[in-house]
């Protein structure tokens, strides 16, 4: 009679044991199918960069960055683009979309605080926006642009953000003219598509020492330059081996082919305190 007391519970014993197996394995694959973006940070790295070009001439233009990001990691790079800035806010928003990212101030000031990214370089200095006529225009305000067109890429990139900053009236404003990239922008001020429009300071200066043929109405206050944000997914393997490969870019052969590829300066340290705050240009989307 014992001894039937005993098998009897030693089989409850292991019947107990092989339910709380079950479910411990139940709860794995539950976890993992909650967290997509763990497993594909892994496995593959999908890189974003801000529709400053139009989707083809940016996957021409930044693929050797991401071939550069898949030599550093040994990781599989998936290069993501957008037609414009809106399709790219709205992925922005959700936060899991991509799990390293080139762009402005303003966006990773806003991933950092929202979504817990980390920004670990950026090109060098500060970059404003100015608010261009051509040169026998005669506007001198941008108040006088009040009603009339003003070429720039699309909302909400940091030019038509910085639009909203000086135009803050809601019934007294320009009608914004959306353009691919600044050269876009500058083809509208010459055909006269537009009166004004807002580009680069950086390239401003380029053209009054080349062609000339544009004034400068106002510049924005500038902002750090544009930088390499990582996901929280990413591993701090993965995390250290960016963080080396863009700051030591240009000690390497590998990152001289990326930097002149790409067109860029070579990437200097930076901190999420470097960004903070420049998330309040997105307060009105």
């Amino acid at each position: 009679m014992q001894q039937s007391i005993t098998k009897i519970i030693s089989g409850k014993a292991m019947d107990a044991n092989k339910s709380l197996m079950i479910i411990a394995f139940l709860l794995t694959i539950t976890f993992l199918t909650f967290l997509p973006g763990a497993v594909l940070a892994q496995e593959k790295l999908r890189l974003s960069i801000q529709p400053i070009q139009s989707e083809e001439r940016t996957r021409e233009i930044f693929m050797p960055m991401a071939d550069y990001i898949q030599q550093l990691t040994g990781k599989p790079v998936e290069l993501i683009t957008y037609p414009n800035f809106i399709s790219f806010w709205t992925d922005t928003q959700k936060g899991d979309r991509y799990d390293i990212v080139f762009d402005a101030a303003h966006f990773i000031d806003y991933r950092n605080k929202n979504h817990d990214y980390t920004t670990i370089a950026k090109q060098p200095g500060s970059v404003s926006i100015s608010l261009i006529v051509s040169e026998d225009a005669l506007v001198f305000e941008a108040e006088e642009l009040i009603g009339k067109n003003i070429s720039t890429l699309g909302p909400p990139s940091v030019a038509a953000v910085n639009i909203d900053k000086l135009f803050q009236n809601p019934v007294r404003q320009p009608t914004v003219v959306e353009a691919d990239n600044s050269q876009a922008v500058l083809a509208d001020l010459k055909a006269g598509k537009a009166a004004a429009g807002m580009i680069p300071t950086p390239l401003v200066s380029s053209i009054m020492a080349s062609e000339g043929g544009i004034s400068v109405v106002t510049t924005t206050e500038a902002v750090p330059s544009m930088g390499i944000s990582v996901s929280p997914l990413i591993n701090s393997e993965i995390r250290e081996q960016l963080v080396k490969g863009f700051i030591d870019a240009d000690k390497t052969p590998e990152g001289k082919k990326m930097l002149e590829g790409t067109n860029l300066n070579p990437f200097e340290k930076t901190s999420n305190q470097e960004y903070f705050g420049y998330g309040e240009l997105l307060a009105d989307y």
